[in-house]
């Protein structure tokens, strides 16, 4: 997923009702994460290696939103700046590139492991803030912090007996889920200067440029289930899901954006569940638990007392 400010509100005859945006943009967010559960399924269903599952999500991503852009007149009047256009470039370039390393590690562990070992993301996040901008975490930040890293080594179980390469999958999650903070960082700084379904847009004719060169074409997908796999990510859990992401952002409060954010990785272990008949082991399910307990505890702002700068 790509990180994206809420749109600007739009202006409206209708008498606002706080109530009934809250229920609407709280079934907006179900929807969209219930839909970001099920994208491991989609790619492993596709058949097609990495690079090709990146590559026809952006191109198909890049068609259908810059022709919602259009159709909404988005594009009219646009002017950027030259930070601007590096800060969308690189906000690109790591949002893909993120998508990489995700979609091999769903076929490297599986795709409920991936996803609970990708939500350390925001933790990864204030490490980068440490580092970039010097700011000092709460004592309570840095609790959540080693509860969610305890939570990954156990879930990782390096001692432990795996299949070949399940390290190298979940060291591919957490490689996934540093470049979707990096995204997150550099699409934070456009916020309020260009709209994000053009952010999105932009994101992902960027991608499909790079990726081009790095398809496998003498692989691609043949049978209609792969066909219809690599479509539906591309349409699906991109386009249609941005533009729920982007009414729950306009609508919903930020608690109940974070909350409801857990259904994400409910829903794929759920899949890796009922799709492939994988059962988490009892030490995968205590480290998965820890990562996602912290994860909500910060999300729920406890641990996100105000920061000081570093003398």
């Amino acid at each position: 997923m790509s990180q994206a400010s809420p749109p600007a509100p739009m202006p409206s005859s209708v008498t606002p009702n706080p109530q009934a945006d809250e229920r609407l943009g709280r079934l907006l967010m179900i929807a969209a994460m219930v839909i970001s559960g099920t994208i491991g399924y989609f790619v492993l269903m596709s058949g097609q290696p990495a690079l090709n599952v990146v590559f026809f999500r952006c191109l198909i991503g890049a068609l259908s939103l810059c022709g919602w852009c259009a159709l909404r007149g988005y594009w009219r009047g646009l002017r950027m700046t030259r930070w601007q256009v590096v800060n969308v470039t690189l906000g690109a370039i790591t949002l893909v590139s993120n998508w990489y390393f995700l979609f091999t590690a769903y076929r490297l562990t599986s795709v409920g492991i991936t996803t609970v070992v990708y939500n350390v993301q925001p933790f990864l996040l204030v490490l980068a803030s440490v580092i970039v901008t010097r700011e000092r975490p709460s004592l309570a930040t840095l609790g959540c912090l080693g509860v969610a890293f305890a939570g990954l080594v156990i879930l990782a179980e390096p001692g432990g007996v795996h299949g070949a390469g399940y390290l190298i999958g979940v060291a591919s999650a957490l490689a996934a889920a540093s470049l979707y903070a990096a995204t997150t960082l550099f699409t934070k700084k456009l916020a309020g200067t260009i709209r994000p379904e053009i952010i999105a847009a932009l994101h992902m004719v960027i991608g499909a440029v790079v990726f081009v060169w790095m398809a496998d074409f003498h692989h691609l997908p043949s049978a209609p289930r792969e066909v219809g796999a690599i479509v539906t990510l591309g349409l699906f859990h991109t386009t249609f899901m941005y533009l729920l992401l982007y009414g729950a952002f306009q609508k919903a409060s930020t608690s109940s954006l974070a909350v409801f954010g857990f259904v994400y990785p409910v829903v794929a272990v759920a899949v890796d569940f009922l799709a492939f008949g994988i059962v988490l082991h009892p030490t995968q399910w205590l480290g998965g638990v820890m990562i996602l307990l912290a994860a909500g505890w910060y999300a729920r702002g406890l641990g996100a007392a105000p920061v000081r700068k570093a003398a």
